[in-house]
Parts: structure tokens; sequence; C-alpha cells
């Protein structure tokens, strides 16, 4: 599966489970960068390491790293973005399955309409 697959997978899990006091969305930050690097189609506001997927809910935000398996490293940009979040105890995960995603719902304390 690509990691396109896998956040499309996660988004159609969130979109099932989630209680109606909460909503997942997706964050289209990429940009199409040049051969030298610079972003070709560059936007004010975008920002290099923002998190895949957000999760917003009774007066918090949520925000899930979607890799495709363990190997796929996170950038520098993605790094400072996951310890920024977490200083500031803003919850961040990296997921690379419906499962990661159900475990970081169950740590942060979100109940979902998902049998057990």
């Amino acid at each position: 599966m690509t990691e396109n697959d896998i956040q499309r997978a996660i988004v159609e899990y969130l979109e099932a489970v989630l209680c109606p006091s909460y909503r997942a969305f997706a964050i289209p930050n990429a940009s199409r960068r040049t051969k030298g690097g610079k972003a070709a189609n560059a936007v004010p506001g975008l920002r290099p390491g923002v998190p895949d997927l957000g999760i917003a809910g009774e007066g918090r935000i949520f925000f899930l790293e979607v890799k495709r398996d363990q190997k796929a490293s996170l950038s520098d940009a993605q790094h400072e973005w996951a310890n920024w979040c977490l200083l500031g105890r803003t919850p961040w995960a990296r997921v690379e399955s419906i499962d990661h995603v159900r475990a970081a719902l169950h740590h942060w304390g979100i109940e979902t309409r998902e049998a057990a």
C-alpha cells in the first residue's frame, strides 16, 4: 500500500467511528518542488513538516503523521513539528495503520462508536 492508500483508509475509518463531536480532516500542505528544491507553487501559510491529518473536537486538536511503514523516516521538518506539538502538549502521533490510529485515539481518551 502507498502512503496515500493508508491515509485514505484512515480517513474512512475515522469518518466511520468518530463521535459527532469530533471531525477528521486532511491537511493539504504539500508543494511541488523544482529540481533545485525550491517550492514551485509556494503559497503563504504552507509550512514544511505539518502533519497529514487532523482531528478536531471538544476544543482540542490532534495530529496524525501518516507513514507507509516503520522504515519510512520523518523529515527534519516533521521531527521539528512533532517536537513543537509535544512540547506544547498538543497531541501528535505517527501512524502506519488503522491499529496505530486506534491506539492513538485510546491514548488521547477519544471515545469512538467502534464496537468492542
